[in-house]
């Protein structure tokens, strides 16, 4: 009688989430009918920045969000860090409001506040709109405030992106639903930026309300049209790669090399992973692996809905900032303002 409850109750739960997940998407499907009748634009306000944005050969556009405007120190440690490898930074922000603007002056070619309609996408679309020659670029890069970091100096990273291997690189790549580049972190090489497949994506893309949506139709659509038009895309820290490592590391008996395997809690989560790994179930790489990413692999980056929410219930996250400074010089205490600013009823 107890299994036959059981049952029904993992059946009962299975039912809700695909339910939730349908209406998601049926609201993505209405919003994305409704963008027809949407602005071409919603930016707002434009500022100059001390940069010249015309002529340069390496651009970012940097997406930004925060309800009340604050560019945090994380933010602008990552901007400094982009500035000081040559990159003109478009500075986008879905803010309502943007305040020191100044300070962003310094560091970027051109700072844009729009309203925060198509969410990541529709801001990457109106900052690669805002680059004069995309053709004259030697590289572009799109890159979001949802992750901590650099951890590691991005050099490092760009070094790993050669044009030679691939036309577009991301810092990591997901198989959850399709294989995909995700797009906190994409770089495109010349190849790609003349490619007509990439201006046929952008100039495509309707600014949508629905976060499933975009990821399911962009941050997977986009992956697949450039590799549909012959372009190779390659992650420079490969899903399967970390996945792989994970479980020889298990196999041997040494994940993170402290004694992570002798916490019973941390112990059955790794089994757990184990286990779904070998079953062919793709995992969210940067939640499941973070601490082998950054502690043995030199992965620059932690997501922030990983510290700030832990969607997928990671356990002992509270250690984070033990594996960071061990692992790196970053300063932990940019992200440790960050949390204490922005966390409600959690701690990490």
């Amino acid at each position: 009688m107890t299994s036959i409850l059981a049952r029904l109750l993992v059946r009962l739960r299975i039912g809700f989430f695909w339910l939730v997940a349908q209406t998601k998407l049926l609201g993505g499907y209405l919003s994305y009918a409704a963008s027809v009748f949407r602005k071409e634009s919603y930016v707002r306000e434009r500022w100059d920045g001390h940069r010249p944005l015309a002529g340069a050969r390496r651009v970012a556009v940097f997406v930004h969000y925060d309800r009340q405007g604050v560019v945090h120190d994380f933010v602008r440690h990552y901007l400094r860090q982009l500035h000081d490898l040559g990159f003109a930074i478009v500075f986008v922000s879905n803010a309502p409001r943007l305040v020191q603007v100044e300070a962003l002056q310094e560091l970027c070619a051109l700072i844009v506040r729009r309203d925060n309609v198509g969410y990541d996408f529709g801001a990457y679309k109106e900052g690669i709109a805002a680059v004069p020659e995309l053709g004259a670029l030697d590289m572009l890069l799109l890159a979001n405030d949802s992750v901590y970091g650099p951890l590691y100096h991005l050099a490092g990273l760009l070094d790993r992106m050669s044009p030679e291997e691939a036309d577009v690189w991301g810092a990591s790549d997901s198989w959850e639903r399709s294989f995909h580049l995700q797009s906190y972190f994409l770089l495109f090489h010349k190849a790609a930026l003349t490619a007509p497949a990439f201006a046929a994506f952008w100039r495509q893309l309707r600014y949508v309300q629905s976060k499933m949506w975009i990821v399911r139709k962009y941050e997977i659509g986009l992956t697949r049209a450039l590799r549909r038009a012959g372009l190779h895309c390659r992650a420079a820290f490969p899903y399967r790669q970390a996945a792989a490592a994970l479980i020889e590391a298990v196999v041997e008996g040494n994940v993170t090399g402290d004694d992570a395997l002798q916490d019973p809690v941390r112990k059955r989560f790794i089994q757990q992973v184990f286990h779904t790994i070998n079953a062919g179930v793709p995992l969210n790489g940067t939640h499941f692996f973070w601490d082998y990413l950054i502690a043995r692999m030199e992965f620059p980056f932690i997501k922030r809905d990983l510290l700030q929410k832990n969607p997928a219930r990671i356990p002992l996250l509270n250690y984070w900032e033990r594996v960071v400074r061990t692992s790196t010089d970053y300063d932990t205490n940019l992200i440790l303002r960050h949390l204490e600013m922005s966390l409600k009823n959690r701690s990490v």
